[in-house]
This record gives C-alpha cells, structure tokens and sequence, in this order.
C-alpha cells in the first residue's frame, strides 16, 4: 500500500534524506570531535610533562626521592590521572636512565619510551605517553587511553541524546503536517472508494467540494472528474426516463395487439383453419407475452429506482417462496422435480413484493437460461443461497451478471433485465447480491445485507 501511496512514498523520502544527511553530519562531528579531544588531551599531556620538568629543575639533584612527585601531584588535581616518571639522562650507555622519582600506579619501563608522542599497550590496558627531555632530566607523562574513550562516549552521548530526540520531533512533525496538507485527498479518496456508489451520489459529493480544500495541482483532475461524472450521470437518467416512457407508451399498442391475436386465434379454431396459420398465430401470442414481460421490467426497474418502500418489520421466506412456486409451476411443469428447498428459512427485511420478483427472477432464470438440472435453496447464516447445476460461466461473464441488456449469447431467451432488476430492487434496500461459481458446474447466488452500504446511509 505505501509503495502506491503519493503520501507515504513523501513522508519516506524525506525521512530517508533527514536520516542520510543527519548519519553524515554526526559521523563529520565524531571524527572531528575525536581529533580534537585527541589533540586536547595530548597538549595536557605535555603541559604536563613540561610542569613536572619546570619544578624538577628548580630543585637540587640530591635532594630528588619517590615521595618528590606524590607531593606534586597532591597539589595538582590533573596530575591524579596521569602516571608520571622522572629520571636522570645520559648518553652514556653503561649508565642509562636513572629513575629518580614516579607516581603511584606508573607503568613499568616508562623510562623506554622514545621521545615525544606514542601509543602503546601493556597487559590489557593501552597507554599515551609523552617523553619529554630537558638537559640531564627525562620526564614520561602518560595516561590510559580509557580515560579518553570513556571522556568521547560521554561528550558524543550528550549529542546524540538531542539530535536523537529532535529527529523523532522531525519524523513526526513531517507525519503529521503531511496527513493534514493531504486530509481532502484522503477523505475524497475514501468516498469515492466505496462500493456501490452510484453515479448520483459521486457527482453530489464532487460538486460540494470546496475549491479552497483541494491542493492546486489536483483541482484540475476533480474538475474534470466531475464533469464526466456528471455527464455519465445524466446519461443513465436519461436512459432510465427513456425506458420508463417507451415501456409506459408501448404497454397500450401491445394490449391492443394480444388482443387481435387472441380473436385471430379463436376464429381460426373456430372455422378449423390450417395448422399452419394457428401456429404463426400461437409464435406471435408469445412474441407478444415476451414483450409484455420485458416492458413490465422495464416499467417495474424504473419504479424500483425512483421509489424505495418503507420498511417497518420483516416477512418470513417460506410463504413468498411457496407463492412464487406455485406460479412458476404451471408455466414449467417439471420444475418441481429440479428444485429441491430446505424449509428451515428464516426472516428477511423485504417488502413482500420486492422479494416476490426477486426469487421469481432467479428461480426462471435458473430454469430458463441456465438450463439447470438441480436447483437448490436454503440459508445459510442470514444468507439466502440459491444454486444450480447449469450452465457454467466464466469469471469475466460473472462479472456482467446484473448488467442491463447483457446476455452471454444472442441465441438466449429474454432481454438481459431479470438480474437487473432483482439488483436494483435489492440494492434499494441495502441488500447485495452475490454471485460465485460452483464446482464442478453452475452458479451460486446468494442474498445478504450490505451493512456497509446500510451504515453509510445511516451515518448519512
């Protein structure tokens, strides 16, 4: 999700370039930081040398013991971290280093150390040292490199601790100031992002939108968006008003129609005319019940859309079920070998005439255009479920399932409206209906309650 998130994809580039820049910045001040700590402690580690050489100096030779420097060092309160040792030069071989006077805990062989600055190890502990030589008198000033460590993680903690603490004040800040620039976006993304919302409801939202709320690079995409909206909108108004007209306006012709066929067919019966002339009759008496059937879907789909019925408590399936049976019954015969019902229905929220169109329609579409061997109801967790063994359809014809108009074939009976209808009805009352293939053949259709849509209208 945050790979396709314009908001997140922000908020980790810049935490990603705080982090980079920031990791270089301390990294620059560790190492400069520790050179000149280095070079701080190194000038009192000679400062220290030269001190000691400057006092040893100024006292006679003779008059040099071990207690000389503890009471140096006494006095002096930098001087109790550095080890110090002091002895007679001389270039004389056979002579070497005289030690005259050193400070408690001093390394062995301090005398040895080469002049001027050097690190060294002894045992487990790491030494700097300073070898300072004035005349006759070697001063060795040293101290543990510990010491310094200890001294760099103390001064790089007290850094670290706020850049540490004001990075976290940063990432948050860029969080925040990023979800409230990108809140319009985020809110007409998730609208929008809905299911089942339909046209109307979309251009409704889009129109009330302030201009002030949407960012400027945007504005020009939401303008758009809404025009076509509303312009597609207008369209399926316009089809659904057709439809409601042409149905209403053809309803008359038809009547008058079927009922000349009708006549026709009774004086052919009548004055035994050939088979031939009642047959043509009887092809064009059903012609016309078909579109009888298809303007009162049309008229019936229409309806459904403009108009929703109360509803104040619910029915029980069984006995809506049983009437839509027994209708269907003399029109297939054989459908009551095909279907088989487990009684153990249960209650739906539904006018009773909504949901007495609703099975009607599955049911023949089931018997008629799937051309099922078994049908079975039952419900199943709230679920009305209703599968057949007929035809099978593809992931990509399940998909068009509802649709106005869609057949899977031209050679098929009817007109595509059957499952639109019954979606439509059912989409007026917050109910969803689901299709699923089943295995190995057929369809399962179920019918649920769409809380979500019904919390929408609620919070509406």
């Amino acid at each position: 999700m945050f790979s396709h998130s314009l908001k997140w994809r922000l908020v980790m580039s810049l935490l990603a370039v705080f982090i980079v820049l920031w990791s270089a910045v301390f990294s620059w001040l560790y190492i400069d930081l520790k050179q000149r700590l280095q070079d701080t402690l190194d000038q009192r580690l000679s400062a220290s040398a030269q001190m000691v050489a400057r006092l040893i100096q100024q006292l006679p030779l003779d008059s040099l013991g071990d207690a000389t420097l503890s009471k140096l060092a006494k006095n002096d309160e930098v001087n109790q971290l550095i080890a110090c040792e002091v002895s007679l030069f001389s270039s004389d071989v056979s002579v070497g280093n005289q030690i005259i006077a050193k400070t408690r805990g001093a390394p062995k062989n301090l005398s040895q150390r080469p002049e001027g600055f050097s690190t060294w190890q002894q045992g487990d502990t790491e030494w700097r040292s300073y070898v300072l030589r004035r005349g006759d008198i070697q001063v060795v000033a040293a101290e543990r490199m510990f010491l310094r460590d200890t001294l760099l993680q103390q001064i790089l903690q007290a850094v670290l601790v706020p850049l540490v603490f004001s990075l976290l004040i940063c990432i948050a800040l860029i969080i925040f100031i990023i979800r409230r620039q990108f809140r319009s976006l985020d809110q007409l993304s998730q609208y929008l992002n809905q299911k089942n919302l339909n046209y109307s409801e979309a251009a409704d939202f889009l129109m009330q939108l302030k201009p002030a709320s949407i960012p400027q690079e945007v504005q020009p995409f939401v303008n758009n968006s809404t025009q076509l909206i509303q312009k597609i909108n207008d369209s399926l108004q316009q089809e659904k008003a057709f439809s409601a007209y042409a149905a209403h306006e053809l309803r008359s012709p038809l009547t008058a129609i079927k009922t000349h066929v009708q006549l026709a067919q009774l004086i052919s019966q009548q004055q035994n005319l050939p088979e031939s002339i009642q047959h043509n009759l009887q092809q064009a008496n059903e012609s016309i019940r078909r579109y009888t059937l298809l303007l009162e879907q049309l008229l019936l789909l229409t309806q459904s859309e403009n108009s929703i019925q109360e509803m104040t408590e619910t029915i029980w399936l069984r006995p809506t079920l049983e009437k839509v049976l027994a209708d269907l019954s003399t029109r297939y015969p054989e459908m009551n070998e095909k279907i088989q019902v487990n009684w153990s229905l249960g209650e739906i929220q539904l006018p009773e005439f909504v949901l007495y169109t609703v099975l009607k329609n599955l049911l023949e579409n089931a018997l008629l255009h799937a051309q099922a061997a078994h049908i079975w109801i039952s419900m199943q967790s709230g679920c009305l479920v209703i599968e057949d063994d007929g035809q099978q359809l593809t992931a990509q014809d399940i998909q068009h399932l509802g649709q106005r108009f869609w057949r899977k074939s031209a050679q098929q009976h009817g007109h595509g409206l059957g499952l639109a209808l019954v979606k439509s009805l059912l989409g007026n009352y917050q109910y969803h209906l689901g299709f699923q293939q089943r295995d190995p053949v057929g369809l399962i259709v179920s019918i649920q309650e769409d809380t979500s849509k019904a919390s929408r209208e609620f919070k509406k």
